[in-house]
């Protein structure tokens, strides 16, 4: 009887899949946090600057979800 032994490595294809997936959602983040810049003059005439609070968050999330998969990238 053989015993199944357990997947201790992540296939190297997968790795490089998921790693650039978390790099374009990131840069996904950033694409759209310029388009919320792009309208944000519009947004402060009108007295609303939850918009830049938007931009700023987007920012933050592109990045890291870069540098996510930068890292994983690296280790693939």
């Amino acid at each position: 009887m053989e015993t199944a032994k357990p997947k201790v490595y992540e296939d190297l294809e997968d790795r490089r899949d998921s790693s650039i997936t978390y790099m374009l959602v990131g840069w996904l983040c950033w694409i759209f946090g310029f388009l919320v810049m792009f309208f944000n003059p519009a947004a402060m005439r009108l007295g609303r600057v939850s918009m830049l609070v938007i931009a700023i968050v987007l920012a933050i999330i592109g990045l890291v979800l870069n540098l996510i998969g930068l890292v994983r990238l690296k280790r693939a």
